[in-house]
């Protein structure tokens, strides 16, 4: 008898039990398992938005730095305005400059470009994109079309500063004064889609030149042509 009873099998109970164990360990694994892949993802896109977010600051700092403007020529003036549509915080930045190395770091340009500096709404209505749009003959009428490239995504705001006294104003030229005028400072500001913001000012090596640069845009040693 009590070798028959050493020999029976598991019962209906046993084997139930055992089953609602193993699932809910693999379940626990697979829970694991998938936090993990989750966990990974997010840091993958937080630093795919921080560095595109790094190469727009580094982009517009760079072509702000070769920004001029001539009193001769109107169609060179910055200018900049708050834009509504989108309820976020953004604006459109418009200025002619010289184009600059790559690497940074104020040199006379091989050529001057129009640079155009906007946001559009993402497909879903939740976020703004930052385009960068040139034309590279901008003094005169020319048919090429202009080169538009999307900077970054996913963005709750981009907002442009000049300084004003102790304050800064977020529209240029200010008013009653030359439109041809460049501010001597422009700060950016990015808000990322956390809601941190990015700040940057970006000092304009050329403001108050503006009378000694004639219509080809070249820069010369006196004040005038």
């Amino acid at each position: 008898m009590s070798g028959a009873a050493g020999k029976r099998g598991f019962t209906l109970l046993e084997v139930l039990l055992t089953l609602a164990i193993f699932s809910v360990i693999v379940v626990l694994l697979l829970s694991s398992f998938m936090g993990t892949e989750r966990a990974r993802e997010i840091l993958s896109d937080r630093s795919r938005e921080f560095r595109q977010l790094q190469m727009s600051i580094d982009r517009i700092g760079t072509d702000l730095q070769g920004a001029f403007s001539s009193n001769r020529i109107e169609a060179t003036a910055l200018a900049c305005h708050e834009d509504t549509f989108s309820g976020k915080p953004a604006a459109t930045l418009v200025f002619t400059a010289y184009e600059l190395p790559e690497s940074g770091g104020p040199r006379p340009g091989v050529g001057i470009v129009k640079l155009k500096y906007f946001v559009k709404l993402s497909r879903d209505g939740t976020f703004l994109e930052l385009f960068r749009e040139e034309s590279s003959l901008p003094l005169i009428e020319n048919r090429i079309p202009t080169r538009e490239l999307r900077m970054a995504e996913r963005l709750l705001g981009f907002r442009v500063e000049f300084p004003e006294g102790d304050q800064w104003t977020s529209e240029w030229p200010k008013g009653g004064g030359r439109k041809s005028a460049l501010p001597p400072k422009v700060a950016f500001i990015l808000t990322s889609s956390s809601g941190k913001e990015y700040r940057r000012v970006v000092s304009l090596p050329l403001a108050g030149e503006e009378a000694s640069v004639p219509y080809s845009g070249k820069r010369r040693g006196g004040t005038g042509e």
